[in-house]
């Protein structure tokens, strides 16, 4: 049992580790700071966000620990997802033949990168206690405390072996690969006058359009509608360096910073006025799991 924790949890995600032997897991649903628990007393507490690969991260994390035996939903509620309510209806009444959680009010609780029998398996081991919405340390170690007291010890189902998916480290390319696009080529820059993004575009060093805009989805749109992009080795790179360039100018203009094209942007001028903002909110709508 021992060796079988040494890499666990088996899955990546936004939560901190305690003891992994302990019989208590916390999902603090869309709150991420403010919730201060005894970690010795708990094996893992995190947010979760998203009512299908948020849920299948918390599956898969749990029944590789069969220490854990207790899921304490707490924390502000993920709005449109109702995270808490998904987990309960799963608990309750398992999911539909095309893997939909039955019964959960959110618009995509679709299970399906994840094996019924680890879904099963979930059911069967864990106990859920019911904190939706409570945000108050000491409340939630009372039912921690509670918790423990009535642990049934280890779960005693077969043990399930979960795919750890091989990864890739990313290579440094140098601009000795980089094959320019016989089609033509993007100029982009940040009017601060004008308040818009402003893409420039060349066929044989000639300017053929102008696009502005707010967004980099809206830029990419409009350049993907006009067939600007060529079709050659590196039709794949040049698109994605091209939406990778557009992010930044569009988070520059949001943030009135200074843009150039494949420059690293500079947040010192905005630092203050991320202090005012509570990452809370933030990350609430960033979501990544």
């Amino acid at each position: 049992m021992e060796e079988k924790l040494k890499n666990w949890p088996l899955v990546e995600g936004r939560y901190i580790l305690g003891n992994k032997k302990s019989s208590i897991a916390v999902c603090t649903n869309a709150t991420v700071e403010g919730i201060g628990l005894d970690m010795e007393k708990i094996a893992i507490c995190g947010k979760c966000v998203t009512e299908n690969i948020g849920i299948e991260k918390i599956i898969q994390n749990i029944v590789s620990n069969p220490y854990i035996r207790f899921l304490i939903l707490c924390g502000k509620v993920s709005k449109g997802h109702f995270i808490s309510q998904a987990l309960i209806s799963l608990k309750n009444n398992g999911i539909d033949k095309d893997k939909r959680i039955i019964g959960a009010k959110g618009n995509t609780p679709y299970l399906k990168g994840i094996d019924k029998d680890l879904i099963e398996r979930f059911r069967q081991q864990i106990t859920f206690v019911d904190l939706i919405g409570e945000n108050d340390s000491k409340k939630i170690m009372e039912k921690v405390e509670k918790c423990l007291k009535r642990n049934p010890g280890i779960f005693k189902g077969e043990n399930i072996e979960i795919e750890n998916i091989e990864e890739i480290e990313a290579k440094s390319y140098s601009d000795s690969d980089w094959i320019r696009d016989p089609k033509g080529f993007f100029i982009i820059s940040v009017s601060k006058i004008r308040n818009k993004i402003l893409v420039e575009y060349y066929q044989d060093n000639k300017l053929k359009n102008k696009i502005i805009g707010d967004s980099a989805k809206d830029i990419c749109k409009t350049i993907s509608n006009l067939d600007l992009i060529g079709n050659f080795a590196q039709t794949k790179e040049h698109s994605m360096y091209l939406a990778r360039e557009l992010q930044k100018a569009e988070i520059a203009l949001k943030n009135n910073l200074d843009f150039e094209q494949e420059k690293e942007l500079i947040f010192e001028k905005v630092a203050k006025k991320q202090e005012s903002i509570k990452k809370e909110s933030a990350d609430e709508y960033n979501w990544f799991d």
